[in-house]
């Protein structure tokens, strides 16, 4: 059964707010939290990430909604829809700026923001995530080719080199691309990614682990942990001899 897309609310108005709740969980949707300010909002999302943020302009906190989705979209690519009662356009020329997939004003009926959740969720769809075919690549040489990832970040393509990937990491309905000083969050599930790039060099450690075997330094056997460089990969009990036989040990 596939899972309910999750909705985080930010929004400072207490009767807004539960208003907003009521039509998200009214149209089927999951409400992955309800907050009031940009600490508490950042606070939920370092512990794990929403498909869509409905995001009010003005919001308690150090941050406003705006200054608060540039934050968010330094570490995460999370589509927002901006909610506000402001019809000014250097309010809406701030907006603008933080590429939203959708903007509705208050008041707001539930068949309109059921309309705007609709069109964003579709809009997330049709943007292809992460892919690229480089087989006609021009300057990539043919043994190269495999090597090469190119990853959606915001408005760029950015290329990484997979033999670069320290892990990946499983975040609900994202995949995590940890590699030595950068990371990125990828629309697509651990599964769906480990599929795509056939990695042959990679092994999985834990469910919400794949590891490249060539960036491990040691392996601990009685805290069951994969020590990468300066980070630690966590082994399940039902990996833990898989990793072994695989491991050229002696």
């Amino acid at each position: 059964m596939e899972s309910p897309i999750r909705i985080m609310i930010v929004e400072d108005e207490p009767l807004m707010a539960a208003k907003i709740e009521m039509y998200v969980e009214n149209m089927g949707y999951e409400v992955f939290a309800v907050v009031d300010n940009s600490e508490d909002a950042l606070r939920q999302l370092e512990a794990a990430q929403p498909d869509l943020i409905l995001m009010d302009v003005f919001i308690q906190g150090d941050f406003d909604g705006v200054e608060l989705t540039d934050l968010i979209h330094q570490t995460w690519p999370l589509p927002v829809i901006f909610i506000s009662s402001q019809h000014d356009d250097n309010t809406f020329r701030r907006i603008t700026r933080t590429n939203p997939v959708g903007f509705i004003t208050k008041p707001f009926s539930e068949i309109q923001l059921k309309r705007s959740i609709e069109l964003a969720l579709q809009q997330m769809e049709q943007q292809a995530p992460l892919s690229f075919d480089l087989s006609e690549g021009e300057g990539i040489h043919k043994e190269e080719k495999k090597d090469i990832l190119f990853v959606k970040n915001q408005k760029k393509l950015e290329k990484i080199r997979i033999s670069e990937i320290y892990y990946l990491e499983a975040d609900g309905r994202y995949c995590r691309i940890q590699l030595m000083d950068r990371k990125f969050l990828i629309r697509m599930s651990l599964k769906e990614m480990a599929d795509r790039l056939q990695l042959d060099n990679f092994i999985q450690t834990h469910r919400s682990f794949i590891v490249n075997i060539d960036k491990i330094k040691s392996v601990d056997l009685q805290d069951n942990l994969v020590v990468l460089e300066n980070m630690c990969v966590p082994i399940s009990r039902r990996e833990k001899e898989n990793i072994i036989n695989k491991l050229d040990w002696v």
